[in-house]
């Protein structure tokens, strides 16, 4: 299984999947780093440092583009030996189909990972050396960064979905159009800053996000979490059923 990941990742070097993971982990810095500017309240005075709401925004942008960029990877990393043609020489290797799917998707939660994790080093070294000069409290940078790992974790819930979408199209066009209108509805749900969105698998991982926010109409426990993460565990393991009967039972021809 190691032998395989370490392939996959080898098939990597020559592409451009290094930059599409900064791209993804660049919006939120500077929205980070941008909250760095002077701030004034109501009454005139100077707003004081709140890395909370650093964290909050850090996230929300990562929760808006982290499906498309999560849907085009997994699209390419897919679709890549179907578009490449080189789908029946992975198919006739020695080696079981399933290993095989589930080293493409351990690569895809890599990519995830390192996302999410670049996503929040300018707000995480900020709070870090801030708590050093000012008393904002070390477990406010702790919470911030568990929120991340707990988006990290439910961003993956519906990565089956788009593997499944490119075994079936052998391209990753139809995955970046997924990304795209998942985007867009992630955008408009969050505007919103209601409970109920994440009930929406894809926006799932807002929950530990919104939590951070302060001063919304909507505040305390979330009510739809459990319904929400029953949704996601459903989605991902049908999606990842079909991915393995899809993948285990396709001709050796395909693509061809």
């Amino acid at each position: 299984m190691l032998s395989i990941f370490k392939s996959e990742i080898m098939k990597l070097k020559s592409t451009k999947m290094s930059w599409l993971v900064l791209m993804g982990a660049m919006p939120a810095n500077l929205i980070s780093l941008f909250a760095l500017l002077p701030r004034i309240t109501p009454d005139g005075a100077r707003a004081a440092f709140d890395l909370q709401d650093m964290f909050y925004r850090q996230g929300m942008v990562l929760t808006i583009l982290g499906p498309f960029m999560f849907a085009l990877m997994t699209g390419y990393i897919i679709s890549r030996e179907y578009q490449e043609r080189t789908i029946n020489q992975l198919f006739s290797y020695p080696v079981s189909r399933v290993r095989i799917l589930a080293a493409k998707l351990s690569v895809v939660v890599l990519l995830i990972v390192l996302t999410t994790a670049f996503s929040c080093i300018a707000v995480t070294v900020i709070g870090v050396i801030k708590s050093f000069t000012q008393d904002i409290g070390f477990d406010r940078v702790w919470t911030g960064i568990r929120m991340n790992i707990m988006l990290c974790v439910l961003s993956f819930g519906t990565i089956p979905v788009a593997a499944a979408l490119s075994m079936i199209s052998k391209s990753v066009i139809p995955t970046t159009v997924l990304g795209v209108f998942i985007t867009i509805v992630n955008i408009i749900s969050e505007m919103g800053h209601g409970m109920r969105g994440i009930l929406f698998p894809w926006l799932t991982p807002y929950w530990p996000v919104r939590d951070l926010a302060q001063g919304l109409a909507e505040m305390g426990p979330n009510p739809y979490v459990i319904p929400a993460l029953i949704i996601l565990v459903i989605t991902f393991l049908v999606s990842l059923t079909f991915c393995i009967i899809y993948y285990s039972k396709a001709e050796v021809h395909s693509g061809s």
